[in-house]
């Protein structure tokens, strides 16, 4: 088919109409309009360069505190709110701490996530530029030592018992089975970034530090148990962090922790020349604060003993025994389920593991 010019032009015009009614329609504004845009613009501009840049901003501040409790001797305690990051097994916090020497940094414990460690790495780095020399974790709860990977970059050196980086391997690997079994990928959702990191060096039953004239003691106090549970004694400022092992207005997660065996050390650590104990959950306690802790573990077997002399049933025990009565603590979900712990270790007559080691001795006068 033949098309003439005159038709080709009016199809031209006729497509060049169209392309017109379809852009975009820009009005036309008064050019005072365009003068006042222009200048808030450059206020904003100007305003922005005021600011220090996003580098250089501190991050917000986390719910926790930082107190200093002894000279250069800081816990990092942060509130009872539940994580929606990082296992959801350990979704509460673990209390922290770190000492300043004048010749590095010692933390004590790393939290549940790398999250919260750096926020103990960046309120360390508002005191002092030292780096940090070694990283002490008390034992394998992850609610303590989830945050170790963050201090790998700081090369500092990941101390245990050697029971606890066993039980930390056994943690790791269990991740990686439910990771794989997690078909709904929540699991893998709030662990993305999280990368257990086991300790670089151990112990068998006790080692000892001295950096910049501070001695640091740790001990393995707990034979026998999974978690490997040790204790940090500072000798000179007669502080011991606990870490699992006491919990200060929290109730504790019992699991498979022998508890009388738990009663034991706790009543020898009453013993040692210290004044703070620093817990694994909740703020620094004395020595009066600790025994009420040994007491609500004692006060716990004792309900329960009695009624399995009795003969009766864990549904019965439980309708009977109610910690949350006398206890006005956080972690309210583990008070019940410490009745069940118990039952299950005094029904099956585990026996206690044997007497305590002999306690350290007394710090320097």
């Amino acid at each position: 088919m033949w098309i003439s010019e005159g038709s080709r032009a009016s199809r031209v015009e006729k497509s060049r109409a169209a392309a017109a009614r379809a852009s975009v329609f820009v009005p036309r504004l008064p050019s005072t309009v365009y003068c006042l845009l222009l200048s808030a613009f450059s206020l904003l501009l100007s305003a922005d360069s005021l600011l220090p840049t996003a580098y250089s901003r501190p991050p917000a501040r986390g719910l926790y505190e930082v107190r200093e409790i002894k000279p250069g001797v800081f816990v990092w305690i942060p509130e009872d709110v539940l994580d929606q990051d990082g296992d959801p097994q350990f979704s509460r916090t673990g209390t922290a701490g770190f000492i300043l020497t004048s010749e590095g940094v010692v933390v004590v414990n790393t939290t549940n996530t790398p999250f919260h460690a750096r926020e103990i790495l960046y309120e360390i780095r508002q005191r002092t530029d030292l780096p940090v020399r070694y990283v002490l974790d008390t034992d394998a709860d992850p609610d303590q030592m989830l945050g170790n990977e963050v201090f790998v970059d700081q090369s500092a050196i990941i101390v245990s018992s050697s029971q606890a980086q066993a039980a930390m391997r056994r943690y790791r690997d269990d991740l990686v089975r439910r990771l794989a079994e997690d078909e709904n990928w929540r699991l893998q959702g709030r662990m993305r970034g999280i990368h257990p990191t086991l300790p670089t060096q151990t112990f068998d039953a006790e080692m000892s530090v001295r950096l910049g004239g501070q001695e640091i003691r740790m001990r393995r106090v707990m034979d026998g148990s999974a978690l490997g549970e040790a204790v940090v004694y500072l000798p000179a400022a007669k502080v011991l962090f606990l870490g699992h092992l006491y919990a200060n207005g929290y109730f504790p997660r019992l699991a498979s922790t022998d508890v009388r065996r738990w009663i034991e050390v706790l009543r020898d650590l009453e013993s040692w020349d210290a004044d703070l104990y620093v817990p694994g959950h909740g703020p620094p306690g004395d020595k009066k604060q600790l025994a009420e802790f040994r007491g609500y573990l004692e006060w716990l077997v004792n309900e329960v003993q009695s009624r399995l002399q009795q003969g009766k049933t864990l549904g019965g025990i439980r309708q009977e025994v109610n910690p949350l009565e006398n206890h006005p603590w956080s972690a309210r979900e583990l008070g019940m389920r410490a009745v069940e712990d118990v039952y299950q270790q005094l029904a099956g007559q585990k026996p206690a593991t044997p007497a305590n080691p002999p306690s350290l001795p007394a710090a320097p006068r």
